[in-house]
């Protein structure tokens, strides 16, 4: 299975649209706005999604799925860069193709010691550009 792990806030902060949203109207809105053009990524990809943020509040870890994403929150006092090498970790163990997407370089090396691939967040956007772009196409199609 091929398994596609974003670092959120590292996206969030790296994705101009992204950044907009943060300053125009708030930071869940620009969650909300991740997670809709990952679910986009993934079902065009067919790629198992997992989006991760940090919780500076929440005293347990939380995930649950949007839109076919699996979005986490961490606890209180864990990073995300934590948990998505504990992702990454247990996928490659199961044999799953992981591709890691963070501008962090400690993470960067990190999965790439697990055999990994790691894109940048400006990789990412492009990625999920071209897939939101054939999804236009597909849906032309049956227009």
């Amino acid at each position: 299975m091929e398994r596609v792990i974003v670092d959120g806030y590292n996206v969030v902060h790296a994705w101009p649209s992204l950044k907009r949203l943060l300053t125009e109207a708030s930071l869940e809105a620009a969650r909300d706005s991740l997670v809709e053009r990952l679910s986009v990524l993934g079902y065009i990809t067919g790629a198992d999604v997992t989006v991760v943020f940090d919780s500076h509040q929440a005293a347990a870890s939380s995930q649950e799925t949007v839109e076919g994403v699996q979005v986490m929150f961490t606890r209180r006092g864990h990073s995300a860069d934590h948990a998505i090498e504990r992702i990454a970790y247990d996928a490659s163990q199961v044999g799953d193709v992981i591709t890691v997407a963070t501008s962090d370089r400690f993470q960067r090396d990190m999965v790439r010691g697990m055999g990994g691939a790691v894109i940048s967040a400006l990789e990412l956007e492009r990625r999920v550009i071209e897939a939101e772009q054939e999804m236009g196409r597909k849906v032309k199609r049956y227009q």
